[in-house]
């Protein structure tokens, strides 16, 4: 089981994400709000991080560089979600540091193939 940190300021997306993430079996932990992700990234050790993008206070990669900060590559990957451009957006959060991009609104399918990509999660 996997535990998946969801950043993201709204609460019917964060809502939808923690019911994905348990139809797949894995534990979900939401941040409604961008200013708090570092504290729950270091409080609960997630394996796997989501960050929205467009969110009120900060964006998303300003979010992911703060992460960065306390989270290597190798630790714990981040990936934006976006419902915006993906070829505009992926350079951009890889920039900022991020692990990759997935678009929104998210699947189970898509959830579950990033799952697979980083298969490494799976074992906490």
């Amino acid at each position: 089981m996997a535990k998946i940190l969801f950043i993201d300021d709204d609460t019917n997306t964060l809502e939808l994400m923690g019911k994905i993430s348990q139809i797949l079996g894995h534990q979900a932990i939401t941040c409604p709000q961008a200013d708090l992700a570092v504290q729950y990234a270091l409080q609960d050790h997630p394996d796997l991080i989501m960050v929205d993008i467009n969110m009120q206070e900060f964006n998303g990669f300003d979010v992911v560089r703060q992460l960065r900060q306390y989270i290597t590559q190798s630790e714990t990957p981040i990936l934006i979600l976006s419902a915006s451009d993906p070829n505009e957006d992926t350079n951009q959060a890889l920039a900022a540091g991020a692990s990759g991009y997935l678009p929104k609104p998210l699947t189970i399918d898509g959830l579950n193939q990033v799952l697979e990509k980083y298969n490494h999660i799976h074992s906490h």
